[in-house]
C-alpha cells in the first residue's frame, strides 16, 4: 500500500494569539454547557443594530454602548476565528507529518531488520542477538497474524466450521 501525495506545506508556520489574551478564556470539562451560540440570520441582526444607533436605540431606551460591545465583540469573533483557521490547518498538517515520520522511520527499521535477519541466516548467526528488540519490534504486526490465524483456526475447529 502507498502513501498519498504529500507536498510541502507553505501556509503559516505561527498563529500569535497575543493581541486576543485578555479575551481568551479556557472553561474545565463540560463548562460550556448551557452557553448560547450564533445563530443564522446574525450579519442582519448587526446590520440593523448599525442603522438603529442613529436613534431608534435612544428611542427604545438602550444605550448604544451596548451595540458598541456587540461590534467590538464580532471583531474579535472574526479574529478568533481566523486563528483558529490557521491553527486547525497547522493541527492537520502537524498530524500528518506526524503520520510521515512515523511511515518513513517504521520503514527505516525494517531495513535495518530485514538486513539483520539476512546476516544472520546467511553470515553469522549471532548477529541477531545484538538486535534482539528491533527484531522483536519489527516482527509484532507478523507475531500478532500468526496468533489470530492460530485463534481463528481453534475456532473453526470447535465449531466444526
Amino acid at each position: 500500500m502507498s502513501a498519498g501525495t504529500k507536498t510541502p506545506y507553505d501556509g503559516p508556520l505561527v498563529v500569535d494569539v497575543t493581541a486576543l489574551k485578555d479575551h481568551l478564556v479556557d472553561f474545565p470539562p463540560g463548562g460550556q454547557v448551557g452557553l448560547k451560540h450564533e445563530k443564522p440570520g446574525i450579519g442582519d441582526v448587526l446590520d440593523e443594530l448599525q442603522r438603529a444607533k442613529n436613534g431608534a436605540l435612544a428611542t427604545a431606551g438602550i444605550s448604544t454602548d451596548v451595540v458598541t460591545r456587540i461590534e467590538t465583540r464580532t471583531m474579535t469573533l472574526g479574529e478568533v476565528r481566523k486563528a483558529k483557521t490557521i491553527a486547525r490547518k497547522l493541527f492537520e498538517v502537524l498530524d500528518e507529518t506526524e503520520a510521515d515520520l512515523e511511515n518513513a522511520r517504521e520503514g527505516d527499521i525494517a531495513i535495518i531488520a530485514r538486513g539483520v535477519q539476512t546476516a544472520a541466516q546467511h553470515l553469522d548467526a549471532g548477529t541477531a542477538a545484538h538486535f534482539e528488540s528491533t527484531l522483536k519490534y519489527y516482527s509484532q504486526i507478523a507475531d500478532k497474524a500468526v496468533a489470530t490465524r492460530r485463534k481463528n483456526a481453534a475456532d473453526n475447529e470447535e465449531t466444526g466450521g
